[in-house]
């Protein structure tokens, strides 16, 4: 279990890199083509037409890499938890975590589907580079699958939490000291 745990935390610390970097570098392109269209403007010597294409694929990934990447660490700003301290024990709040839970992986879920949908039925490609429309929409059913494997660790610790409370304690990571 012990290595299980291990080699997901790996597979976790590269998925988070990834997801980083890719938001790191979408927010890049962006910032540089915005930067660009308004030197153009003050020192007009050519025409950008073609940006339009790359700042739609760029605000896609990094809208839904981005999401992706919040929803692992459960960043996402919330209203707070007003109703979880109703819960009575550690069995009760870590049985209202597993039903919420449940209901964001539903709605991962759903996400997953008609992202998946819409990436699948595109057909056209953007006007300047050809770049086909299903490159632009596939951040959106990768992003779901990420946020689906989260929210299933997500659900998996809250049963555990439910039904063992004091065993989420024994699956925290531990840092590794070598």
């Amino acid at each position: 279990m012990k290595k299980l745990i291990r080699a997901l935390g790996k597979v976790d610390a590269v998925v988070t890199a990834v997801l980083k970097w890719l938001t790191i570098a979408f927010f890049l392109a962006i910032a540089v083509i915005v930067t660009a269209t308004i030197l153009l403007r003050i020192f007009p010597f050519t025409s950008l037409h073609w940006t339009d294409e790359i700042v739609e694929l760029c605000f896609a990934g990094l809208v839904f890499f981005g999401s992706a990447g919040v929803w692992m660490v459960k960043g996402h700003f919330s209203v707070g938890d007003w109703i979880g301290k109703f819960a009575k024990g550690e069995r009760g709040k870590n049985g209202y975590r597993l039903l919420l839970e449940l209901i964001t992986l539903g709605f991962a879920i759903v996400f997953f589907k008609y992202s998946l949908s819409l990436a699948l039925r595109a057909r056209e490609a953007t006007s300047v580079f050809q770049i086909p429309k299903k490159l632009i929409y596939s951040c959106m059913p990768i992003s779901s699958l990420i946020m689906i494997a989260y929210s299933l660790i997500f659900v998996v610790r809250g049963i555990i939490g439910t039904i063992r409370p004091e065993a989420l304690k024994e699956l925290e990571p531990k840092a590794d000291i070598d």
